[in-house]
């Protein structure tokens, strides 16, 4: 079975159909020119902290030259919608002070380049490209990064909120806190669980002050934060020691992020947890107002989190004791991760279930595939395709169901720069040729996405 099979005839006539990239993964950073240095930046020049040594010096794709180009790509695929993230060292160099004039007018190219086709922009302020003079003064963990962050929010609004509806503050904070301040992997490199603690808190209150930023300047628009919810599976016996761990995974990677920025309030088994590990005390009563940045919720789903008793805890989880990490089925991605296709309806409906009056969008679902071109000049992605079949029409049963799902977003339009891998592994819809050119060719999967997407028009 293929996209172009998938039977959509249940879901509205407005749904949204879209794709997403980020700044510093297309865009790439300082070397492309114009705009601040970044965290990322720093990161690439540790050796070995990018897999393919491609972090110092990368130029992405080369979006910000190839802006024209890779807006008819998404015209030619009939998208509703583009979600893209604003480089905060674009726009303003140091992360305060004075605003870039140029990056700014880029992303009005960007912006006005999409209305013009028809095309929905979904703006995310904050895609962990934190600009490296606010690290140097402790990054997330410092109350002064959030007000600054508010500053940033405001400006960026003042200058798109006329033309750019969807707002969402931040991506994936659960990866700024643990990946990026627990094990290092991720920028600023940091491995130390009492900052990542602190991180945590900060982008909780950095969501709340910076949607009320936002609103501020454009009160009509709508803002949210996308958050990689998951649903914790345990395989094998599930005792009692191996439950009370996956309840401490899903308020790792799910109640604290939810509670905190909906809500404006704490998991208290987590708070016990970080105290008793660290000393550190995270007060809910410090969050701020979060009424202004609960208009829409994004979830980014590729699989569940797996695990099976018989281990000491998974470190990436402090507190549990008694799981470790595991497998799921026979397929997997060149990432090495699972397909959970009914994971993303679970979590979509467990969604719902807590917060049914306001909409949620599919902001990220994807997976990686490093299919190159064949004989004949194309990409038969063939697992991409089957894997996204799989996965939409879960998501096509969520909505049946009675979740409020409005879009769905897949990730990447364009292979890119993949964080911590370099530019070793491949989500994009579109094939870039890194070695000639940024040569862009659509896969056969973007191709079928395409007519997913024409047939949800008839």
């Amino acid at each position: 079975m293929s996209l172009r099979h998938v039977d959509i005839s249940g879901l509205p006539k407005d749904f949204m159909w879209g794709a997403g990239t980020s700044s510093m993964q297309i865009e790439g950073g300082h070397a492309s020119g114009d705009r601040g240095r970044c965290i990322w930046d720093d990161l690439g020049e540790v050796p070995g902290a990018i897999k393919d040594g491609t972090g110092a010096n990368h130029r992405g794709v080369e979006h910000v030259e190839m802006l024209e180009t890779d807006l008819n790509i998404m015209k030619d695929l009939s998208l509703d919608s583009y979600r893209f993230s604003i480089s905060w060292p674009r726009v303003q160099p140091t992360g305060s002070g004075a605003f870039n004039e140029k990056g700014m007018a880029f992303y009005d190219r960007l912006i006005d380049g999409l209305l013009e086709r028809n095309i929905e922009p979904n703006l995310t302020l904050y895609h962990w490209d934190l600009p490296s003079e606010l690290q140097a003064i402790g990054g997330w963990t410092n109350p002064q990064v959030v007000d600054l962050f508010g500053e940033y929010a405001a400006k960026m609004s003042s200058r798109y909120g006329d033309r750019v509806k969807y707002w969402a503050t931040m991506n994936e904070p659960w990866c700024v806190a643990w990946l990026g301040n627990l094990t290092g992997e991720h920028a600023p490199g940091i491995r130390d669980l009492p900052t990542a603690v602190r991180v945590a808190h900060q982008l909780v209150r950095a969501h709340a002050r910076g949607s009320q930023a936002i609103k501020s300047q454009s009160p009509k628009v709508l803002v949210g934060a996308v958050n990689n919810l998951t649903n914790p599976m345990l395989i094998g016996e599930a005792t009692q020691e191996n439950l009370k761990d996956l309840q401490i995974v899903d308020g790792y990677k799910n109640r604290w992020w939810m509670q905190g920025m909906y809500e404006g309030k704490y998991p208290a088994d987590l708070v016990e947890i970080f105290e008793k590990e660290t000393g550190i005390f995270c007060d809910e009563k410090e969050i701020g107002d979060v009424s202004f940045g609960r208009d829409w919720i994004g979830l980014n789903y590729y699989n569940a989190d797996v695990f099976s008793g018989g281990g000491t805890g998974v470190g990436l989880f402090p507190g549990t004791t008694s799981i470790q990490g595991a497998g799921y089925g026979t397929e997997r991605t060149d990432m090495g991760w699972s397909w959970t296709p009914d994971g993303i309806k679970t979590t979509l409906i467990e969604i719902s279930q807590k917060y049914p009056d306001i909409p949620v969008f599919v902001s990220e679902n994807g997976s990686c595939y490093n299919d190159g071109p064949s004989e004949d000049g194309k990409i038969h992605d063939a697992k991409r395709d089957e894997y996204l079949t799989l996965y939409i029409k879960s998501c096509v049963e969520a909505y049946k169901s009675g979740v409020n799902l409005k879009g769905y977003y897949l990730w990447s339009l364009l292979d890119n720069f993949e964080w911590a891998w370099g530019f070793e592994m491949r989500f994009g819809l579109v094939h870039v040729d890194f070695k000639n050119m940024m040569k862009r060719t659509p896969k056969e999967s973007a191709l079928a996405y395409r007519d997913l997407i024409r047939s949800s028009k008839d």
